[in-house]
């Protein structure tokens, strides 16, 4: 059949198009229909060819796909060939002394280790230690086929303040770990922008800077444009924004392509973008942590779709515990399922020709492309780091994103919105102490720090005083639910101070109603409630806020009162009346819940 399928239907314009959707929205604008990204360019409800004429071409290596894990001690070696385990992360650090992750001391123990996994693909990460065992890391490559090391002075200084080694000497190193088919030495690390709470543009625009500031260290110290461009590889982030995580793939691809290109024509093309991509922790959870399978597995299909090389899932309950083989096992089998049962290693480009993907990645890449040249005008990445330009750039972005978080106006399901009061994880408190340290640790370095950390941080601190004193012996915080008047808006009301108040983890008391306000108080005085919460209309407050205030008062004396909803009109009486609070949505949750906690329950750590 030679035909198009379609021939036999007339061609509907772009303009057709507008104009049903605008009789679709019956007078609403066309606005109502597009949406403003983070990254700051408007999408519209669909794109056509004429849109993007010109396809752009992604280059990768490789087909598909390694389901990679990362292994931190050397009994979780030998059976990840079983599993379905491509390609493994050993890491091994060293700091003030101390041994993190598997034990490599020496090229031996780094021989016995590699040996023990099978021939799968290695990434051996040993941050500063890297160059020492250089050699010993292109032999691996001879049984192992590809062999990745993560020398990234500026990786270091973006975590520990110091490069970890002399600043004149990383072009030295670059060229010791460079010349070696099938090895890849430097790792430049956007992944720690990622968990910082860099942007989507943010990590694409300063990947690029980062990889063009290496790339000249590489020439510098007389290594060739193409053994530098081969030893470079880059270890991203996944974050939970599905379809501009797959444009971020793509567009680092085209992006790194054109820049090789300026080096040397058609090198992009002969030497695509080497891309691990990880699941960034910003997003994980630690409260309703089964909701992380949900993330990991969205954030793996995005990376799939984008053209990752290699893949790495972290475990949905890597917050508490290191024994983490169902979390380990979830996160391989979310891959193989993408795999063996969506096929997604079958394509290419899984992504290519879809207008919407393919513009999204055109002004993605636009975007990224723009800062990138503002920070090569202020003379490059290392420069820019040095300053500080970069890591204010990502405080300022990860600080609107945690008052979003606070207010609402940005969902994490579990954690704002959502969450099960009754669960407790006391444990926790560990993770949040060593958190604490890292983001009280004072002493003066070189380059400002980035303190990976979290977007539910703030709420899991608080929400966690409550799981440490249940675990002590005592009892949550009992709220009671005050319903009382209209029947919608008193259950509207009392299902957002249930899921507002809820984010604390305080055992809350809802109810179908009452006929009195004293009839409400009474019952929340036999329970022992020391938080109430009149829920009703705006219109009823006005009546019953005198007789709350005059029962809460004979009553419940030392308990909280509060009113779901922020009536403007009846806010100054509300507060003459003694009204400890308002539950709404502009209401700032962590500011809420420090107010409570530290009412109820004691600050952290007391």
């Amino acid at each position: 059949m030679n035909e198009f399928l379609f021939s036999d239907f007339p061609e509907v314009s772009t303009e057709d198009w507008k104009n049903q959707i605008l009789k679709d929205l019956k007078g609403s604008p066309w606005d109502k229909v597009t949406w403003q990204t983070e990254e700051g360019f408007t999408i519209e409800p669909f794109y056509r060819k004429e849109d993007l004429p010109v396809l752009p071409r992604v280059f990768k290596r490789n087909p598909g796909w390694k389901v990679t894990e990362q292994v931190t001690s050397k009994s979780e070696t030998n059976t990840l060939t079983e599993k379905g385990v491509d390609a493994a992360i050993l890491i091994s650090h060293e700091e003030n002394g101390k041994n993190f992750g598997c034990q490599i001391s020496s090229a031996s123990d780094l021989e016995s280790l590699s040996k023990s996994i099978g021939a799968i693909p290695l990434i051996v990460s040993l941050a500063t230690r890297t160059p020492k065992f250089g050699d010993s890391l292109k032999k691996l490559v001879s049984s192992h086929n590809t062999v990745l090391g993560d020398f990234d002075p500026y990786g270091t200084a973006i975590l520990c303040g110091e490069l970890g080694c002399e600043e004149n000497s990383i072009g030295k190193s670059f060229a010791t770990l460079s010349g070696t088919k099938g090895f890849a030495g430097v790792g430049i690390h956007s992944l720690y922008l990622r968990d910082s709470g860099a942007s989507i543009s943010q990590e694409l625009a300063y990947s690029l800077a980062w990889g063009v500031d290496y790339l000249n260290l590489h020439l510098q110290a007389g290594v060739s444009i193409e053994d530098a461009a081969a030893n470079i590889w880059f270890w991203m982030g996944i974050g939970s924004d599905y379809f501009t995580e797959i444009a971020k793939f793509r567009a680092m691809r085209i992006l790194w392509t054109e820049v090789l290109n300026v080096y040397k024509p058609g090198l992009g093309e002969t030497l695509p973008a080497l891309l691990l991509a990880q699941t960034s922790n910003f997003q994980y959870s630690a409260y309703d942590p089964y909701v992380n399978m949900l993330r990991g597995t969205t954030a793996a299909m995005s990376a799939v779709i984008g053209g990752a090389d290699f893949i790495n899932v972290s475990p949905f309950d890597s917050e508490y515990t290191t024994k983490q083989e169902l979390g380990k096992r979830i996160a391989r089998n979310a891959q193989l399922l993408l795999r063996y049962e969506s096929f997604l290693d079958k394509v290419e480009d899984p992504a290519s020709g879809s207008y919407y993907l393919e513009v999204l990645t055109k002004k993605l890449a636009e975007t990224a492309w723009e800062k990138f040249q503002t920070v090569e005008k202020d003379g490059g990445f290392g420069a820019s780091l040095k300053t500080g330009n970069i890591q204010r750039d990502i405080q300022s972005r990860a600080t609107k994103k945690r008052e979003a978080l606070a207010t609402k106006k940005e969902i994490l399901l579990g954690t704002n919105q959502y969450p099960l009061p009754s669960e407790r994880h006391a444990e926790l408190k560990d993770s949040l102490r060593e958190t604490e340290t890292r983001l009280s640790y004072s002493e003066k370095s070189t380059y400002e720090r980035l303190v990976p950390l979290r977007l539910s941080y703030e709420f899991d601190k608080w929400r966690n005083q409550t799981d440490r004193h249940v675990a002590s012996g005592k009892k949550a915080t009992k709220v009671f639910l005050l319903t009382i008047g209209d029947l919608t808006m008193r259950k509207a009301r009392a299902g957002f101070s249930s899921n507002f108040i809820g984010c604390l983890g305080y055992e809350i008391f809802d109810n179908l109603g009452f006929s009195s306000v004293k009839e409400g108080v009474s019952k929340a005085k036999e329970l022992g409630c020391e938080i109430v919460v009149l829920c009703s209309s705006d219109e009823e407050y006005a009546t019953y806020l005198p007789e709350f205030a005059k029962e809460m008062g004979s009553q419940l004396p030392n308990s909280w009162k509060l009113l779901a909803g922020y009536p403007k009109d009846l806010v100054s009486q509300a507060e003459s009346l003694g009204i400890d609070d308002f539950i709404h949505m502009k209401r700032n949750l962590v500011q809420f819940m420090e107010k409570a906690q530290t009412k109820w329950i004691g600050k952290p750590n007391e």
